[in-house]
């Protein structure tokens, strides 16, 4: 339904609420993700110390301690590096082989595979487009990671005489609960949708052949 308003100030307050909205949710997303996946990491770190300083005589002790700990380093790297990602800008020659970069980067060796799919011939389009489908692209990969559980995530993108179709698609658990994610997707003014009207792309939802399809189409 459309919105209609009857002033210039109530719709720069209705848009001010929406960028506070949105600005509000990728912190608390990203705040989350520093809290749930590093800080409670980095904590186990003080067990270990204290462990050590135990087992100073004992050796086996003291080895089985080291591993256990180059383990968990390597993983707080990861996790490190999988946040700085999704706050880089999208560096790359095309727009095209940004998105092959994105999903590349994004896959969880060994818990999580990314498959880039691109047809038709790739056409110009401006700067801040790119940037914005990257964003969204980015995050239905998190999402679907983070929410669905997946474990493949299919990313298509095709270009077209008149526009640029980019699709994606899980095989997330929560199969069986598609109507209900989907009917939630489309009330939500999220960055995704905000995202999509800034640059007017439309975004919608689907039932894939496994999970949930997402599915963004950009008019040239």
């Amino acid at each position: 339904m459309a919105i209609i308003f009857l002033s210039r100030r109530e719709f720069d307050l209705e848009v001010s609420k929406n960028a506070t909205e949105a600005c509000d949710q990728i912190i608390s997303e990203m705040g989350a993700e520093v809290h749930d996946e590093l800080i409670q990491k980095l904590s186990i770190f003080q067990l270990y110390i204290d462990r050590l300083e135990r087992s100073t005589h004992n050796a086996e002790e003291t080895a089985t301690l080291l591993i256990k700990m180059r383990a968990d380093f390597d993983s707080v790297v990861q996790t490190i590096r999988k946040i700085s990602r999704r706050l880089m800008p999208m560096e790359s020659d095309t727009f095209q082989h940004g998105m092959a970069l994105l999903c590349q980067n994004m896959e969880r060796p060994g818990a999580g595979n990314v498959h880039f799919d691109c047809t038709g011939f790739e056409n110009s389009i401006p700067t801040q487009v790119q940037t914005y489908l990257y964003r969204i692209i980015q995050e239905l990969i998190h999402n679907a990671f983070k929410h669905s559980s997946a474990w493949h995530i299919w990313v298509r993108m095709n270009w077209e005489d008149t526009r640029l179709v980019m699709e994606v698609e899980d095989d997330g658990s929560g199969f069986h609960r598609i109507s209900e994610f989907i009917e939630n997707l489309r009330k939500k003014h999220n960055t995704l949708k905000m995202r999509s009207v800034v640059i007017g792309a439309t975004i919608t939802y689907h039932h894939g052949e496994k999970g949930l399809l997402a599915k963004i189409e950009y008019p040239f």
